[in-house]
């Protein structure tokens, strides 16, 4: 059964820029990825992180379930003259002939059961092929919000929690990414409390992040 997702089309409606700017992880770790090669983003939201690599001269395709998404970065890429793929599917229902030399996982995982994570970590592994590059930000289990929802929101697995409307947050356990992905050779992996920050004029907050990039070996 798909969970319900989060009304992003309202979200990015009345937000024109909810997520900031292209996440650093991305920007920081360009030189990995072959020249011209096929970036895949998975989530892209309102483009921050497929326009930036569409600049950078990649082949980018991007995935999103809200319509506004996916018609937002549209006309951002048409205006400023960049190609991108854009599909508006949910992940599950995406699938590729070509493996892609990049794949960008950013602002997802928490937003999933336990049962999707699964299923996107082995579609990871599908869509990707050796010398791939995998970059993905994550919440872990001392994230701020962890003993909060554990209170508010209904158990859904192991630290997984469900809302009475379907939402679902995640954290991942110290070191599962590194643990999961072991065909790939890690060029970073930090878990540490972000920065406060906002989103769309909302209160202050940080979040424990852990960030990945890795290349398939």
């Amino acid at each position: 059964m798909n969970q319900r997702p989060a009304d992003y089309d309202s979200i990015y409606r009345d937000t024109s820029d909810y997520f900031g700017a292209p996440s650093k992880l991305l920007t920081d770790h360009l030189g990995l990825i072959r020249p011209g090669g096929r970036v895949l983003d998975v989530g892209v939201g309102q483009g921050r992180n497929a326009l930036a690599a569409a600049r950078a001269g990649f082949e980018v395709v991007g995935l999103d379930p809200s319509v506004e998404a996916i018609e937002q970065t549209r006309c951002a890429a048409e205006a400023e003259g960049l190609s991108i793929e854009l599909l508006n599917i949910d992940f599950m229902d995406f699938d590729t002939k070509r493996p892609f030399d990049a794949i960008l996982v950013f602002g997802l995982v928490q937003l999933l059961s336990r049962a999707r994570i699964a299923s996107l970590f082995h579609r990871i592994y599908a869509w990707s092929t050796r010398d791939t590059v995998l970059m993905m930000r994550a919440w872990h289990v001392d994230d701020p919000l962890y003993d909060e929802l554990s209170e508010m929101w209904e158990p859904a697995g192991l630290h997984s929690f469900r809302s009475a409307d379907g939402a679902f947050r995640t954290f991942l356990p110290r070191g599962m990414l590194r643990d999961i992905f072991l065909q790939w050779r890690p060029h970073l992996f930090e878990e540490y409390l972000g920065p406060e920050h906002s989103h769309g004029g909302g209160p202050e907050h940080s979040h424990g992040n852990v960030d990945f990039v890795a290349v398939r070996k």
